[in-house]
């Protein structure tokens, strides 16, 4: 899979993010420069707003731990720091590598270490963000008297009268047929005999 990879000394392969006619050769040379050989480079070509890279996507589950992966600039692997945030955190738990050649960046180093602690904080600080804001969305629509889900297939009048067939002996797909719904919803509206 990877060239260098053995038992005991761990992958370094390095990434290259190309748009649409660019060279990919001055961030392959950088790479070799800092240590990856040619054939572990992988490039990818996509634009830097999409959130989804395929050529990243695949690569970064393969890594293991102890691997490393080498770019020039963190922006080849990671289209904002929204996107580090959520992309990076799981393969640093796994235990892998990042290192930006070019802005010095390694994850091993104190530095390193520190810059993605403070992503992290960011990621939870982030989470917390959208946690607040849909629960307060849901809170205003409650208000509002919205309830979240699907609206009620049968108004209470309509429930009663089905509970109502089915006490009568009215078989259920007659039931669906007559208020022109699915069968199974049908269920969530009667109680059968036994359990009343």
């Amino acid at each position: 899979m990877f060239a260098r990879r053995t038992p005991s000394a761990p992958a370094v392969v390095g990434y290259v993010r190309t748009a649409a006619g660019q060279s990919p050769v001055p961030q392959i040379t950088t790479l070799i420069r800092a240590g990856v050989a040619e054939e572990d480079v992988y490039i990818g070509c996509t634009n830097g707003h999409k959130i989804a890279w395929p050529e990243r996507d695949l690569l970064l589950p393969r890594l293991r731990s102890g691997d490393t992966i080498t770019v020039t600039r963190l922006d080849r692997l990671f289209c904002s720091v929204q996107n580090l945030i959520i992309v990076g955190t799981e393969p640093r738990d796994r235990g892998i590598r990042f290192q930006a050649v070019e802005q010095n960046i390694d994850s091993n180093t104190l530095e390193g270490r520190d810059f993605f602690g403070m992503m992290s904080a960011f990621a939870t600080l982030h989470r917390e963000f959208v946690l607040t804001a849909t629960n307060d969305g849901l809170a205003a629509a409650r208000a509002r008297g919205k309830t979240g889900g699907r609206p009620p297939r049968l108004t209470p009048e309509q429930a009663e009268q089905a509970q109502q067939l089915y006490d009568s002996g009215t078989p259920i797909p007659k039931i669906a047929q007559t208020f022109k719904i699915g069968r199974s919803p049908i269920y969530g509206y009667i109680t059968p005999k036994a359990a009343k």
